[in-house]
């Protein structure tokens, strides 16, 4: 790292075109960002150079697009290890040794090491904002991990503490083995230490109960009150499965939207990931209680959950953000990727073609997912004020190309490697696309190793090695 460079507490970028993302979309041809103490100075039209004083340092972007930093609104960064594993997985192996015997095999050290790869691809694609939701048990340390790696690397985030306490036997996907269980006092307990022991300018934590299957009533509504009297974001899993949404209404009468709001835990705090199968009186429900969601197309696609119906979402006035969801489900961590295929899902399953834009794309990785996390004052747009969070893409590159479709063409044919600088609170973390805090050859060097751990004591090593047709010959 240059230090000279993250030292400098301001300075102009200039030479380059500029999209502000904010709510009048002020694009600029050819325009400049002016950064002083981590925040966004002024932004505008280049001929307003000659109006700033002279003496500020002054760095070209020539060639370039500047815009927003992305905002991941849903993941697990621990699970970036884990990536490929669970491809078309038979579900009696998934019951056997994928689900539990994985997570337990997860710990301090192994998540660590899967955040570091995780946010590595994340902040090299342009990430600035992310959140991680990770299980608090059987490895209590997990969260500890995966908070150091954020740390190291940079990045601004959230960081849910997972819980669950459902004794109910039910559905085997949902059902939830004694060892992972805890009270909902020591849930709130643990949730509590992670914010005192982590929370900084660039990470919070916030509250999570999994689901409306793997929790009580009283962990549900416990994590809620803690979210609430702690001003942090209360996150949950829902309605992300027909096999979910069937149990609930037979456990509960109502579908799982429905069910939250019996509970009182939707509200303007509130953040659902992957919200697939609901009806159109929840969709109403979750606009009149103010509730955000995190949209998966990718996740959502991998395990075939079901068709999440963003347009129904956004024309009830709902916010909504993208989500990468964790590697292990997704498997990539590319959020133009995740653009780019949340459009598209919607025009296949709308048959209508002319649903949506890249624009409306861009919108929710930045300013939507912003909104979503209820970090819309900080993030998501450069106004000033704002974090001097943003991204400078080389325009140049061939699938951006030609200049005069550029913005589609971030979305809809985008080459992550075009991102060539990223700045969180106005410190360039990637310079010329290497990253200046986390070794690019120490991370993965990290992961392999951390993999091959948890493949050995799952017996999942054995599973990889006769998965598919492949006759591999190792001399």
């Amino acid at each position: 790292m240059d230090a000279a460079d993250n030292e400098a507490t301001e300075f102009i970028i200039h030479d380059t075109m500029v999209l502000t993302m904010d709510g009048a979309r002020n694009a600029y041809e050819s325009g400049y960002l002016w950064v002083r103490d981590g925040l966004v100075a002024g932004v505008g039209d280049a001929t307003g150079l000659e109006a700033l004083p002279r003496g500020i340092p002054r760095r070209s972007a020539a060639g370039g697009l500047l815009m927003p930093g992305l905002v991941n609104t849903h993941g697990h960064l621990s699970n970036g290890i884990l990536r490929g594993i669970y491809d078309e997985m038979p579900l009696a192996v998934w019951f056997e040794r994928g689900m539990w015997p994985v997570l337990e095999a997860l710990d301090e050290e192994a998540g660590a090491a899967g955040a570091r790869l995780a946010l590595l691809e994340q902040m090299l694609a342009g990430v600035t904002t992310t959140l991680s939701a990770e299980f608090g048990t059987p490895n209590p340390r997990l969260a500890d991990g995966v908070l150091q790696a954020i740390s190291e690397s940079g990045m601004r985030a959230i960081v849910s503490r997972m819980t669950v306490d459902s004794a109910v036997e039910g559905l085997a996907s949902q059902a939830v083995p004694r060892k992972y269980r805890e009270r909902p006092v020591d849930a709130c307990r643990e949730v509590e230490r992670l914010q005192q022991d982590w929370c900084s300018e660039r990470i919070a934590i916030a509250a999570e109960a999994l689901g409306v299957l793997r929790c009580s009533a009283e962990m549900i509504e416990a994590m809620h009150d803690l979210a609430m009297r702690s001003r942090m974001l209360f996150t949950m899993h829902v309605a992300s499965s027909r096999e979910e949404h069937q149990e609930c209404l037979q456990r509960h009468g109502r579908g799982c939207i429905a069910q939250l709001a019996e509970y009182g835990v939707l509200g303007e705090g509130t953040l659902l990931a992957h919200v697939i199968w609901l009806s159109p009186e929840e969709v109403r429900q979750l606009a009149a209680a103010g509730a955000a969601v995190s949209h998966n197309p990718v996740a959502n696609a991998y395990y075939a959950s079901g068709h999440g119906d963003l347009g129904a979402l956004l024309d009830a006035g709902i916010r909504v953000g993208l989500g990468l969801d964790g590697a292990s489900t997704n498997n990539s961590q590319n959020p133009w990727e995740t653009m780019k295929a949340a459009i598209l899902d919607q025009k296949q399953h709308a048959g209508d073609a002319a649903f949506g834009s890249a624009e409306l794309a861009l919108e929710l990785a930045t300013r939507g997912g912003a909104r979503a996390l209820g970090m819309e004052v900080q993030v998501g747009s450069l106004e000033p004020g704002k974090k001097a969070d943003f991204i400078v893409i080389d325009a140049s590159r061939p699938a951006l190309a030609p200049r005069q479709t550029l913005v589609s063409n971030l979305v809809y044919s985008h080459d992550p490697g075009a991102v060539r600088d990223v700045y969180i609170g106005g410190e360039r973390v990637v310079r010329d696309g290497v990253h200046q805090r986390l070794a690019h050859d120490e991370v993965l060097a990290g992961a392999n190793e951390a993999m091959a751990r948890v493949l050995e004591r799952t017996g999942l090593d054995g599973y990889l090695a006769t998965r598919g047709g492949w006759r591999w010959h190792r001399g």
